[in-house]
């Protein structure tokens, strides 16, 4: 096993906010391209174009944190655009890490067999 940790956040899209959503993406994508530690980052809408999938994938929980920090002031934007469902979070999540995120609707997966390329 590795010390990555990923997730999927799962969002509904609020009415009539689409357009927005496209506008700020970029944004977010720009920011996250700088950080060191990021090993994937993917944001996936419906075919409706009413839910929001976001694929993020960290070296470690430091590199996530590091994220979490670098886009944390451009978050209320992102909230008034979107409702968090829940976030399924796989990998090696540290206590630091889920401390940090407490408030969010976090579901944890724990890593039993597999490999990593």
């Amino acid at each position: 096993m590795t010390s990555d940790i990923y997730w999927i956040l799962k969002a509904e899209i609020r009415e009539g906010k689409f357009e927005e959503l496209q506008k700020l993406a970029p944004i977010f994508c720009e920011m996250t391209k700088k950080e060191e530690g990021v090993i994937a980052y993917e944001w996936s809408v419906s075919a409706d174009g009413k839910m929001l999938h976001i694929y993020e994938r960290y070296t470690n929980s430091d590199a996530s944190l590091a994220h979490l920090a670098n886009v944390g002031p451009k978050l209320p934007e992102l909230m008034e655009i979107v409702a968090i469902t829940e976030i399924e979070c796989y990998g090696a999540a540290t206590s630091t890490f889920k401390e940090a995120v407490k408030d969010l609707p976090m579901v944890y997966w724990e890593n039993f067999e597999g490999f990593h390329r």
